[in-house]
């Protein structure tokens, strides 16, 4: 997962469970300022872009689930892309 724009921050093996961060590749989040820094504005689009992927296998089909941090279900256009760029990576 780490070269698909993913940086894994934690993972749970007995659940099956990694903690992402998602990053879509090509875009460059631009870095805070001094002020920004000095004063600790709160970044909210990189809280938005953390994700939970639950991943189950029963017999011969693994089931992948992209989840909100909260580990709810999600069906955003970003957990759809999500989706999409693991699933192309497992082909």
């Amino acid at each position: 997962m780490d070269r698909s724009g993913f940086t894994v921050e934690d993972r749970d093996r007995k659940q099956g469970i990694y903690f992402v961060r998602y990053v879509p590749v090509g875009t460059d989040a631009p870095q805070p300022g001094f002020f920004a820094k000095l004063f600790g504005t709160a970044d909210k689009a990189s809280e938005a872009l953390k994700y939970q992927i639950a991943v189950r296998t029963t017999g011969t089909t693994t089931l992948i689930s992209v989840l909100d941090n909260k580990g709810s279900a999600t069906n955003t256009e970003t957990a759809q892309r999500i989706a999409k760029v693991i699933a192309d990576d497992l082909k």
